[in-house]
C-alpha cells in the first residue's frame, strides 16, 4: 500500500528543543496537522462542529531519527489503511531531505474512532466517508 496524501509543514525554530532537534511533541502536531488536511481534502470534515465528528482513540508512534534546526520542511504522508464499524486507522510516516536523500523520521499509526457528540458514544463510519477512502485508497 503506497502513500497518496502529502502535506509538507515549514519546522519552525519555536519546534526545537534545547539541543537543536525537533521536540517530540511536534512530531504529534505534525500528525495532527497532516490528518485535518486529509480530512477536509475527502470531505470528512469541513471544519464546522456537528453532532459527527472523530476522536483520536490510539496512537503509536516510532521515532527513526532526529529532525533538527537545519531540516527547513518536513514532509507527512497519510494513507487509511484499515476501515472497521466504527473506527480507521491512519498511517503516517514523516521525512526531510537532507544532503540529497528522503530519511524518515518517524512512522505512526492513529486510530481515529467516529463518534455523536449527542449520544456521546462511537457511531459506524458514515457509507460516504466510507465510498470515499475506499475509492481513494484504494481498499477493499
Amino acid at each position: 500500500m503506497t502513500y497518496h496524501h502529502h502535506v509538507p509543514i515549514a519546522i519552525r525554530y519555536g519546534d526545537m528543543d534545547t539541543l537543536g532537534h525537533v521536540n517530540n511533541s511536534k512530531y504529534l502536531t505534525y500528525l495532527e496537522q497532516a490528518r485535518i488536511q486529509y480530512f477536509h481534502d475527502h470531505g470528512l470534515w469541513d471544519g464546522s462542529i456537528s453532532s459527527t465528528g472523530m476522536i483520536v482513540a490510539r496512537v503509536t508512534l516510532d521515532y527513526k531519527a532526529p529532525m533538527t534546526v537545519h531540516d527547513r520542511i518536513a514532509h507527512v504522508w497519510t494513507r487509511v489503511s484499515r476501515l472497521g464499524n466504527s473506527s480507521f486507522d491512519m498511517e503516517h510516516q514523516i521525512s526531510v531531505e537532507r544532503h540529497g536523500e528522503n530519511v524518515t523520521t518517524a512512522i505512526g499509526t492513529i486510530v481515529i474512532v467516529v463518534f455523536d457528540y449527542e449520544a456521546n458514544q462511537s457511531k459506524a463510519i458514515p457509507q460516504a466517508w466510507r465510498d470515499r477512502l475506499t475509492t481513494y485508497e484504494g481498499l477493499s
